[in-house]
């Protein structure tokens, strides 16, 4: 595919582009400085955060969005924010849940400060329909909303306070998607939710930072929150950078915090780890989810946390910037936002570059009908992409169970039966589909014989692929694309069974990211195999935009085919070996 000459440019592009990168990170490359903070003498009493939580778990259970449940559990959170003497509204909304349209309603709490900005605590009252009481997921988390507004209620502050108890967290974040614009006209500096205070003895507050569909906590409010914990005596522990990565790349939030981070305010979520952690994974989401053996220290260092953060959010000035595109590293230290975007980019030079020449070597394939058999790779698209148009279809016809955002949450039967009124029709459209493509490659020119010039021709669609998904998602691309460009670069011709051998080691090497994500994502929600089924609901709900459904759709079908190339037998050369045979 490349000349020796052109090789040896590629090789060294590498070497420069290796030397840039170290470059950029030694320019790039930060140290998170202190941030002037007061110790304070917290307000908050984990007293009654404990009763709070054992008054909503135990006398307003099944707090499902939309059911009378939850609005009988709204008109007491309403009723307990009046009498602290906070300005208290109900902001309704309307969202799909298990086929039905229902109303979830968020109940805002109020108090004026000196100045319009204000700062926002949030948690969520609803709960799912596998559990009773929901005590960890969320009445703790909402007993601690309730202490934190009474003790802030008896004191002053610049900036106005808002406390914000959100329904339609385990659908999608929907309450705290649908109070985005609120936060706007209030001009909030940063929102803290506190989503999961576990049974226990509790070993660190942990925070979460990723945005749903973008964006990310910026970096001042994580050294805030961890700042805030020291000076309290707690131990605040935030996302590995590997993992921070891979939430970059995923934009999948799983507490309220995303939306918000979605839209550019700033916001991040707190929770707590207990020791029992295989105790936690086997109540999550199940009716042992009761309010027991909770520990008044538990809501002590959540609760002052948050009271010692929000000490410094009501005065800090000016704001901090809202930087959200860095990317944290050990030890304290962080690349910023120019640092990074180079890095991902110029990561990618020699790959591009090999590409272009490749291309520029067209003339070497002597093809009779070049566009034809540019064109011949996407065609396989077809069935893919008609199956998609199928699954949005029956969404909205309402043959699959129709859900606002997220699909039924972890645990809930719905997503351990797949439905055989949708897998039918879609296997039904993907086999049309494929009965046209073999129609289609009747007017196309057959795969060329020579391995350099089919491995020419999906030079092309990977260099497009890995382009438009840089755009996209830089994070992603590097995950799921960046070890599938470079391994399918290293591809040689199968002239063997050695050769065989290394081209499908490398093509399942670039497809691992993807395959342990997979499977490490399945086993935290207990799905399994069945992961592939939530992919596809997330799909159908909107989770994925069109345009990323359609680049993972080209990912496989480009993926495919290079396996197909790479390391089976050409059909010629089976044909010509069972002619021998019967010979």
């Amino acid at each position: 595919m490349l000349r020796p000459n052109q090789r040896a440019l590629v090789l060294g592009c590498c070497l420069l582009m290796l030397a840039l990168m170290g470059l950029m990170i030694a320019l790039g490359l930060h140290q998170s400085r202190a941030l002037p903070l007061d110790r304070i003498t917290p307000h908050f009493d984990s007293a009654a955060a404990l009763e709070y939580t054992r008054v909503l778990a135990e006398g307003y259970p099944d707090r499902v969005t939309g059911t009378p449940a939850a609005g009988r559990a709204a008109e007491y959170l309403k009723a307990q924010f009046q009498k602290m003497g906070y300005r208290v509204s109900g902001d309704l909304f309307n969202m799909w849940l298990a086929g039905k349209r229902v109303e979830g309603q968020n109940v805002v709490a109020e108090a004026p400060g000196e100045i319009r900005e204000s700062v926002a605590i949030i948690a969520h009252y609803d709960s799912q329909f596998t559990s009773h009481q929901a005590a960890e997921d969320n009445a703790s988390g909402v007993g601690t909303l309730l202490a934190l507004a009474e003790a802030l209620s008896k004191q002053p502050h610049r900036r106005g306070l808002i406390l914000a108890a959100t329904d339609a967290e385990e659908w999608g974040m929907i309450g705290a998607r649908d109070l985005r614009g609120f936060f706007r006209a209030r001009q909030t500096l940063a929102v803290i939710s506190i989503d999961y205070l576990t049974q226990g003895r509790p070993t660190v507050v942990a925070i979460d930072c990723e945005g749903q569909g973008g964006g990310y906590s910026p970096i001042w409010l994580r050294q805030l929150i961890h700042q805030s914990g020291a000076l309290q005596g707690v131990e605040v522990r935030g996302p590995s950078p590997l993992q921070e990565w891979i939430e970059r790349s995923v934009e999948v939030s799983a507490q309220d915090q995303g939306p918000l981070l979605r839209v550019g305010i700033a916001a991040i979520n707190l929770s707590t780890s207990s020791a029992d952690g295989a105790g936690v994974r086997a109540r999550y989401h199940t009716l042992q989810d009761v309010f027991q053996n909770f520990q008044p220290e538990t809501f002590r260092v959540v609760g002052a946390t948050v009271e010692q953060a929000l000490s410094t959010l009501d005065k800090v000035e000016p704001p901090p910037p809202p930087e959200v595109k860095y990317l944290s590293l050990t030890g304290g230290r962080w690349l910023d936002r120019n640092s990074v975007e180079w890095l991902q980019t110029l990561g990618l030079v020699p790959f591009m570059l090999a590409c272009v020449l490749a291309v520029l070597n067209y003339e070497d394939d002597r093809l009779e009908h070049p566009v034809g058999s540019y064109l011949r790779p996407v065609i396989y698209l077809v069935p893919l992409l008609a199956m998609l148009a199928a699954l949005y279809g029956l969404t909205s016809a309402g043959v699959l169970t129709r859900y606002e955002l997220y699909p039924a949450t972890a645990k809930d039967p719905f997503l351990y039966s797949v439905p055989f009124r949708v897998v039918l029709p879609l296997a039904g459209v993907l086999l049309m589909g494929y009965i046209l493509v073999r129609i289609l490659r009747v007017f196309l020119p057959p795969a060329p014989d020579n391995f350099a010039t089919s491995k020419r021709i999906f030079c092309v669609w990977i260099f497009l692929l890995v382009v438009w998904s840089l755009y996209l998602n830089p994070f992603a691309m590097w995950f799921f694309l960046g070890p599938l460009a470079y391994a399918f670069m290293l591809l040689q011709r199968p002239s063997n069974w050695t050769a065989r051998v290394s081209n499908a080691a490398l093509l399942l090497l670039g497809a691992l990211p993807l395959a342990l994500l997979l499977y490490f994502f399945g086993r935290e929600i207990y799905l399994g195999w069945r992961i592939i089924w939530y992919l596809v609901l997330q799909t159908a709900y909107g989770v994925w935009s069109v345009s990323a459904a359609s680049l993972f759709l080209l990912a496989l079908a480009l993926w495919l085919q290079l396996f197909r190339l790479g390391v089976l037998p050409p059909r010629r050369q089976l044909r010509r070996v069972a002619l021998s045979q019967e010979a």
